[in-house]
């Protein structure tokens, strides 16, 4: 090799077929492709016993890039039996079903248990205070209040998804991160479930049978919820669940 190509070879560094790209070129090629690369698309599931309701969260949040509703249903049975088959990565799930065998903390935690990798966000429109916090012990990444919209909702669900935070909610129209705290510190999650279904006009045996407990176990967290809150008769704890769970 004369002078001249060898000064040539040391130029390309070290072919004579054209120049090589140095590493420090190479490592920010490649931090340039993967800034360019969009982020993976979010896959998505939605349960609101309101048909219109389900239909337009979807359509909402398909017409925003990086989410794929894969699951739109009214029925709770229907949303496990559709996860099992094709799983996603974020579930909406309202947390009122009234017409369903089973909503609330009951079935969050049905959900939670058959697919723990899976992100919950509770969407509502009864009391925020109750249904919140049950939905934190429940196992819910997340609570949206219905009156908030839907604007926010993309931002939480990539939050939640990223499970930086232990839960997501919104104080003064912003997404935070916030424990929730109870309705009342002294009651268990258990009671608070027991006292929104009462508050519901439902029964002692209607509630066991929507809950899968006995009438002896719904009893006794009824009599315990109520010597908590120091409520001596049925008619009390009517006007408490009236001011206090009014949905």
């Amino acid at each position: 090799m004369n002078r001249v190509s060898q000064t040539a070879s040391q130029m390309t560094g070290g072919s004579l077929h054209g120049p090589l790209i140095a590493p420090a070129d190479g490592l920010e090629a490649r931090k340039h492709l993967l800034l360019s690369r969009p982020p993976p698309v979010i896959r998505v599931a939605v349960l609101d016993d309101h048909p219109v309701v389900a239909l337009g969260i979807g359509a909402f949040l398909e017409s925003r890039p990086g989410f794929h509703v894969v699951h739109r249903e009214t029925s709770a049975r229907s949303l496990l039996e559709k996860l099992a088959k094709q799983p996603c990565d974020v579930a909406l799930i309202d947390f009122y079903l009234p017409l369903e065998p089973f909503d609330g903390v009951n079935y969050l935690r049905r959900v939670r248990r058959y697919h723990p990798n899976m992100a919950v966000i509770t969407f509502s429109a009864g009391n925020r205070q109750e249904t919140e916090y049950a939905a934190f012990r429940a196992g819910a990444a997340g609570y949206l209040a219905k009156q908030w919209g839907l604007v926010l909702l993309p931002d939480m669900i990539r939050g939640v998804v990223e499970a930086n935070t232990p839960f997501l909610t919104v104080e003064d129209g912003q997404i935070c991160s916030m424990e929730p705290t109870a309705p009342h510190a002294l009651l268990t999650t258990s009671e608070v479930e027991v006292l929104r279904h009462i508050r519901q006009g439902l029964s002692v045996t209607q509630i066991a049978r929507r809950l899968v407990r006995s009438k002896k176990t719904v009893s006794t967290h009824k009599r315990r919820a109520m010597r908590k809150l120091g409520l001596s008769d049925d008619l009390s704890l009517a006007l408490y669940l009236r001011d206090k769970f009014a949905e």
